[in-house]
């Protein structure tokens, strides 16, 4: 049997650095400080490790060259395109490779294919690895950040979801609203709890209570079917949708119908400002912004960092909708 082949994953774990460390370390960097330096090149020497050209591209000209894996369950999701569309302008201006993983949630096929990937860095959209996968990539030293899901231990970026929802209850309110209602995504998330929470609790200062709860895939015609349905049913007179996409249909189906239902989203996509739907923002492009920014900053540090935890506070605005 022939000797296996040491990888730069290898020497980022004898050497307890990041991936990034190691490369820069091999592209003769100076934003390494000696000692890891003298301890990296200790080690590549002593395993006889010869740098492949992808290992070799992260730190030349000032800019940081590599690349970091994006997990990404649904691309068609308007929210998670303009958080990825300016994570992927802010890696392309920084020479930042981008691969997306298409996940399912704890398939262990696409964890493997990450890890085979060699990255720097992984972004994680809207869910949670489980013990397995995150000890798979701490193994490898594969650095991550977690977006638009709160963890307490770890690195994220997220929503206040409850605030938002009380902005919902909030603008449903100003406009005259006297029987609200929700609508939720399916399969339900935790953002949908947290949102609907807030919502509840803020009716309840106001003396008020939420009418029924409707239900919706994650989609405009989704959102335009239940739109129908509870224009159909009198049932309420004002409806807080758990996104802009479901949003989206139900404004369709006022429109269409000349309904005086009252309608409020939750995201900011660009859609809203074309439709004048009102929406509390989580600012996508915001996100992403800071996104790249965190992970490039947590994946250039020598030692994992304590973790960094960022969180949104989501803004209402109001197009009278």
């Amino acid at each position: 049997m022939g000797k296996k082949k040491i990888t730069i994953e290898d020497i980022a774990r004898e050497a307890h650095v990041g991936l990034g460390t190691v490369s820069r370390v091999l592209n003769n960097s100076a934003h390494v400080s000696e000692s890891t330096r003298k301890r990296v090149l200790d080690i590549v020497k002593a395993r006889q490790y010869t740098p492949s050209a992808a290992a070799s591209k992260l730190a030349r000209n000032d800019t940081v060259e590599s690349t970091v894996g994006l997990l990404l369950p649904d691309i068609g999701n308007h929210y998670f395109f303009e958080i990825f569309e300016t994570i992927y302008r802010k890696f392309r201006g920084m020479g930042i490779d981008l691969l997306i993983f298409n996940y399912e949630k704890h398939n262990p096929k696409v964890i493997q294919k990450v890890l085979d990937a060699q990255l720097s860095a992984l972004l994680i959209f809207a869910f949670q690895l489980d013990d397995t996968e995150r000890e798979l990539l701490r193994r490898r030293n594969v650095r991550y950040l977690y977006i638009d899901y709160p963890r307490d231990n770890e690195h994220c970026i997220y929503t206040d979801n409850v605030y938002g929802g009380r902005l919902a209850a909030r603008y449903l309110i100003s406009k005259g609203v006297e029987n609200p209602s929700y609508i939720a995504v399916d399969p339900p998330a935790q953002a949908n709890a947290d949102r609907y929470a807030g919502f509840t609790d803020e009716l309840a200062i106001h003396g008020m209570k939420p009418g029924q709860t409707f239900n919706a895939a994650l989609s405009e015609e989704e959102g335009y079917r239940v739109g129908c349905e509870i224009i159909e049913s009198k049932s309420c007179d004002g409806v807080f949708c758990y996104c802009d996409d479901i949003a989206a249909g139900v404004v369709r189906a006022v429109r269409e119908r000349r309904a005086s239902l009252k309608v409020v989203g939750f995201d900011g996509v660009r859609i809203t400002e074309h439709m004048g739907l009102s929406t509390v923002s989580q600012e996508p492009g915001r996100i992403g912004t800071q996104a790249a920014t965190i992970i490039v900053q947590i994946m250039q540090m020598e030692k994992e960092p304590d973790p960094v935890r960022h969180c949104i506070t989501p803004v209402l605005i109001d197009r009278n909708s």
